[in-house]
């Protein structure tokens, strides 16, 4: 039967349609601010599509995939993915009004000029261990009493690569928080506005993988990534995503892969590809690139 996958954003809900063989598993694991949150499921032995929807998380992306039920190989084989990507809130509908011009002394006043400041810790942060950034601000007005409840502010995060965080909250008693979880290693420019007034800070984000590099063991067409420890010693979560990528002599991506860690280990079969020239493999932000054989 053929594998097929979709994701949409429908009203308030996220919506996955999957069609496959009975028992092929599938995972939607959508980017929040305070971390991955995922979910899993398996496709009933009734033939035809089956759908599956919850309500829209506060991410900016999800991604869904549909693996087979087994391999020979002991590796999960990708049947199917499929990508969303959701706007910072779901959409609101207003209801139709009608008002009347206000008269220029019932209009609202011009906002205060706000001052406060910015408080990003820990200053770094590994990549791995579900170690977000807890970002604070403190917001006054001019006579040194904290900004109106309700005042948004919006923090955003710009990392290398182009990668990019950001959510807008708004202040209660004059305070601001967010918990930013990166995806990628490297220096940030954390940066909160709120009307004119705005401030910066810096942090980082470094691979929690014990010698930076994951080991890997490439014969012939079975690879074993692992055993991976993080610095603390102890394994990855079993589920842990390893990405794998074909990569030709321009760099353009031939074939891509993603298996999952069990016990610290990950093991995938690499197909023959006719042009691939390195192997790019990634897992929480270390990578490591082989020659292909």
């Amino acid at each position: 039967m053929p594998a097929s996958l979709s994701l949409r954003a429908a009203g308030t809900d996220v919506q996955l349609r999957a069609s496959g063989p009975a028992g092929a598993r599938w995972q939607v694991l959508c980017d929040t601010f305070a971390g991955p949150l995922a979910w899993n499921g398996t496709l009933p032995p009734a033939p035809g599509p089956a759908v599956t929807r919850w309500p829209r998380p506060d991410a900016r992306s999800c991604e869904a995939t549909l693996h087979a039920p087994q391999d020979r190989a002991g590796a999960p084989t990708l049947l199917a993915r499929a990508a969303l990507t959701l706007p910072a809130a779901p959409p609101v509908t207003p209801a139709a009004t009608v008002t009347a011009a206000a008269p220029p002394s019932a209009l609202p006043a011009a906002p205060a000029p706000l001052t406060g400041r910015l408080t990003v810790t820990p200053a770094s942060v590994r990549l791995g261990l579900r170690e977000p950034w807890a970002a604070q601000v403190t917001l006054r007005r001019a006579d040194g009493t904290p900004a109106p409840d309700g005042t948004p502010v919006l923090l955003s995060a710009d990392g290398p690569a182009g990668a990019r965080l950001s959510a807008t909250r708004v202040t209660v008693n004059g305070e601001a928080s967010w918990q930013l979880t990166p995806d990628v290693p490297g220096r940030y420019r954390l940066q909160a506005r709120a009307g004119r007034w705005q401030a910066t800070a810096a942090a980082a984000a470094q691979p929690a993988l014990l010698g930076r590099r994951p080991p890997v063991l490439w014969a012939g067409p079975d690879l074993e990534v692992g055993p991976l420890r993080w610095t603390t010693g102890a394994y990855p979560d079993d589920g842990t995503p390893v990405t794998l990528q074909a990569l030709n002599r321009s760099g353009r991506v031939l074939w891509t892969a993603q298996v999952t860690t069990a016990q610290g280990v990950a093991r995938a079969r690499v197909p023959t590809l006719t042009g691939a020239v390195t192997l790019r493999l990634s897992v929480a932000g270390a990578e490591e690139r082989l020659p292909w054989p």
